[in-house]
């Protein structure tokens, strides 16, 4: 990729990222308006609740857990930067944790991360939508539809994001 094609990625997968923190927004707040004040927050594998929580505390939960939780990875992958590369592992780690290429070696996994935050506030949004339908069901039920509804697309576009990662640190190519 040149520098202008690597500023557009970042550029987009920035810009996807904002919206869809504007749309976890809004779901979080969606969501503390249709919770009741006690609520269903974990469910075994029949979808029948065995954990609970009151919709305060939840609230609080998903909101620190929604930025947190893909911020820090991308951090995670900022750090790669100031790393020693024994603590880094990729694929042909000589290779791209060479000297002269480190820096770009970084700014990758960091414009990479950016696209799987986005995946992770997606899955984020999705829990949150998915213990307002649970919890609206007396008593409440989480439907397996709605767990697949939300889970494949994680799975599915974590697996997708894995696989250009490793395309792309591939095995070097022959000096």
């Amino acid at each position: 990729m040149t520098a202008i094609e690597n500023m557009r990625s970042s550029r987009a997968a920035a810009f996807v990222l904002v919206l869809l923190y504007a749309g976890f927004l809004g779901c979080w707040a969606w969501s503390g308006m249709h919770l009741p004040e006690r609520i269903a927050t974990h469910f075994n594998g029949s979808g029948e609740p065995n954990g609970w929580m009151s919709r305060s505390a939840n609230q609080t939960l998903m909101l620190i857990f929604g930025f947190v939780f893909p911020v820090f990875m991308i951090g995670l992958l900022y750090a790669t930067r100031f790393l020693p590369p024994f603590l880094i592992n990729i694929s042909h780690r000589e290779y791209w944790l060479a000297a002269e290429r480190k820096l770009e070696t970084s700014d990758y996994l960091v414009r990479h991360s950016l696209w799987l935050a986005c995946l992770m506030v997606g899955l984020v949004i999705g829990i949150q939508y998915s213990m307002v339908e649970a919890n609206r069901q007396t008593p409440p039920h989480l439907s397996l539809t709605v767990f697949l509804q939300v889970m494949a697309p994680f799975v599915v576009g974590t697996a997708i994001w894995a696989l250009v990662l490793l395309r792309h640190f591939r095995k070097p190519p022959s000096p």
